[in-house]
C-alpha cells in the first residue's frame, strides 16, 4: 500500500519523530504527546528513508527515484 510507512527516524534529541511513507508524505511527530507537527509531500513517489541531521535542524529524505530532500524543521 502506498501508504505504508517506510522509515522512521528519533531526532537526536529524542523529542520529534520523522516518519516517511509509501505515498511520498513525510510526516514529523512530537514524541511525547504524538501530535503531528509538519506534513510535506516530499516527492510523487515513495520516500523511502528519513534521517535527522545531527543538530535535529532538518530532515533528509530519500525517495524511490532516487532523489534526496532536506527540510528545515526546526522550532523556534
Amino acid at each position: 500500500h502506498e501508504d505504508v510507512v517506510l522509515s522512521v527516524a528519533f531526532s537526536p534529541d529524542g523529542s520529534r519523530i520523522a516518519s516517511s511513507s509509501g505515498d511520498g508524505v513525510v510526516r514529523l511527530w512530537d514524541a511525547a504527546s504524538g501530535k503531528e507537527l509538519l506534513v510535506v509531500r516530499a516527492n510523487s513517489s515513495a520516500a523511502r528513508s528519513v534521517a535527522f541531521s545531527p543538530d535535529g535542524s532538518h530532515i533528509a529524505v530519500g525517495s524511490k527515484d532516487k532523489a534526496v530532500r532536506v527540510w528545515d524543521v526546526s522550532i523556534e
